[in-house]
């Protein structure tokens, strides 16, 4: 029976440990940030009036790839990224640390802005 018990302390420590995790916000976690830990202090995103993509953006004319040198967000290739819980989109492209980031920590950091 003694040996039950430590077993079943064990198979819940790691729920335990889930369910914290779970109840914590990823922007205020040191060990795993949010974004990959990359701010949005660059990120630009330009939507339509309807709150969708813009076929054809006018500011976010990048063709930067992920990785390829930038200076500002308007370098880079903007993707379409959907705000959570809101349906709206706008076209998104973000410049951190002089190169274009990947599409989904740009997503990432265009849901974090648009929850705020």
């Amino acid at each position: 029976m003694e040996r039950l018990r430590r077993g079943a302390a064990w198979s819940l420590g790691p729920v335990g440990l889930l369910l914290a995790a779970c109840a914590s916000s990823p922007a205020d976690d040191a060990i795993a940030p949010a974004c990959n830990g990359v701010s949005a202090v660059n990120l630009e995103s330009e939507g339509t009036t309807a709150g969708q993509c813009p076929t054809h953006p006018m500011t976010l004319t990048g063709k930067g790839m992920v990785g390829d040198a930038c200076s500002q967000p308007t370098d880079c290739a903007p993707v379409c990224c959907t705000c959570p819980g809101t349906g709206n989109a706008a076209a998104v492209a973000e410049c951190s640390g002089g190169n274009c980031l990947d599409g989904k920590t740009a997503c990432c950091l265009y849901g974090l802005k648009c929850g705020q």
